[in-house]
């Protein structure tokens, strides 16, 4: 099956104009083609406007001093008996025989990854702490950085920002968001099994009934391509729904497999739309071992099973990336970047039930392109708060600007050939 080629549609179309809801006002809603018009990397385009975003949502608060801070011989921080503080490529790690998998991650792809230790956010609620790590705005609306990278990118997709599990946050990128749904609700919606899910007798129409219709609507829309630039986008937007019909079949889109497991399967649905330059960027929900969460204020030590396993499937989702080529034909590993997060850390002293309420500072990983890898930005003090970080080489600093979400989100930006605006990007953290 031919993948989608870049750029198509006629001579000075503005493609952009055809979102979603201009689509679905062309065709009269008569199409289920609603999700925008598909494009390939831009000719000449630079590695940063190529590049591909995944996050994974660690939501729940994980605890920092299992992995990222090393904090021992603190007063103001517990740190879990038996664990050690270690280095792999250059990071400084908290490590333990409980987790080798961590161990082995860093050790693998450490020179690759970047940690970004220390980054305040002000709230101790899931959502709002969500909000703010995601977007870096305490107040008001706004767009995640997933929508903002997929809604400034030069070149229009299928699916610009897929949303396989979590909440994403939008604002003026709406229309860019594609949501797989929880139950597979848009593998259902192009292979017509959402009209079986109804509570109500449905007479679906025979295969021959929908082939004939399929061919007229082909026939009508070669017949009105030579007419005007907007009919023959509309033949256009014919064809690219039929294909994206096609590579639904292919995309994973029937939610999420029985048993504990569901990133390895979610990741690999992100990688499949990137490698069919089908989407620009993707969020997925990582909640923990059989996803007990990580919102641990009794029983912490879960948050180390909770690590083994999300390190285990970083080191796989990297493995699987490897194999893949892109698009552009460049492999796939070339452009993506890879963001692993959770809106909020956790006390740095034990409660009575051995667990630990919600902290403000927090840290993030970003993996693979375009990321200065073999490194550790910023730090935590003694009492697990935030250091201040010099932004240019990511050196700690007692009189620096402590990092922010906001911070964070304009590295991000800056990765992905979107100006972040005002607010400073780590640039220690971009090659």
């Amino acid at each position: 099956m031919a993948r989608p080629s870049p750029d198509r549609g006629p001579p000075g179309l503005d493609r952009r104009l055809l979102n979603r809801r201009g689509f679905l006002t062309l065709a009269g809603g008569g199409l289920a083609a609603g999700l925008g018009l598909p494009s390939g990397v831009r000719a000449g385009a630079t590695d940063a406007a190529r590049r591909r975003f995944l996050f994974i949502h660690c939501r729940g608060g994980w605890d920092t001093t299992y992995v990222f801070q090393p904090n021992f011989g603190a007063a103001g921080v517990d740190m879990e008996a038996d664990s050690v503080e270690a280095e792999a490529n250059g990071i400084r790690f908290v490590d333990a025989e409980s987790r080798p998998l961590v161990r082995q991650f860093l050790e693998t792809h450490g020179a690759s990854t970047c940690v970004v230790n220390g980054i305040e956010v002000p709230s101790v609620t899931h959502e709002r702490c969500s909000r703010i790590m995601l977007t870096g705005k305490t107040d008001g609306a706004g767009d995640d950085w997933g929508a903002t990278l997929a809604g400034r990118s030069a070149s229009p997709l299928l699916l610009p920002y897929l949303v396989v599990s979590g909440s994403a946050f939008t604002d003026q990128y709406t229309d860019r968001v594609v949501r797989v749904g929880s139950n597979g609700q848009l593998g259902a919606l192009l292979d017509g099994n959402a009209l079986l899910r109804s509570d109500r007798p449905v007479n679906l129409p025979s295969p021959g009934s929908t082939s004939r219709v399929d061919a007229w609507l082909s026939e009508r829309a070669a017949g009105l391509s030579e007419r005007s630039p907007m009919a023959a986008a509309f033949a256009r937007a014919h064809a690219d729904q039929v294909e994206f019909q096609e590579w639904g079949d292919t995309l994973r889109l029937g939610g999420a497999p029985s048993g504990c497991t569901t990133l390895l399967n979610d990741a690999a649905t992100v990688l499949d739309a990137f490698e069919a330059g089908l989407a620009r960027t993707a969020l997925v929900e990582y909640l923990g071992w059989c996803s007990e969460g990580w919102d641990t204020h009794s029983n912490n030590s879960r948050q180390g099973l909770n690590f083994n396993e999300l390190f285990d499937y970083l080191g796989r989702i990297l493995a699987d990336l490897a194999t893949r080529t892109a698009a552009s034909g460049a492999p796939l590993a070339d452009e993506v970047t890879i963001v692993v997060l959770s809106e909020m850390g956790r006390s740095p002293l034990l409660l009575r039930g051995e667990g630990r309420d919600h902290w403000t500072f927090t840290s993030a990983m970003l993996v693979g392109a375009g990321v200065r890898g073999g490194q550790v930005i910023g730090g935590f003090d003694d009492g697990g708060y935030g250091l201040g970080a010099d932004f240019a080489s990511g050196d700690a600093t007692l009189d620096g600007p402590v990092i922010q979400a906001a911070n964070l989100g304009a590295t991000l930006l800056a990765l992905g050939d979107v100006d972040p605006g005002a607010v400073a990007p780590l640039t220690a953290a971009v090659a």
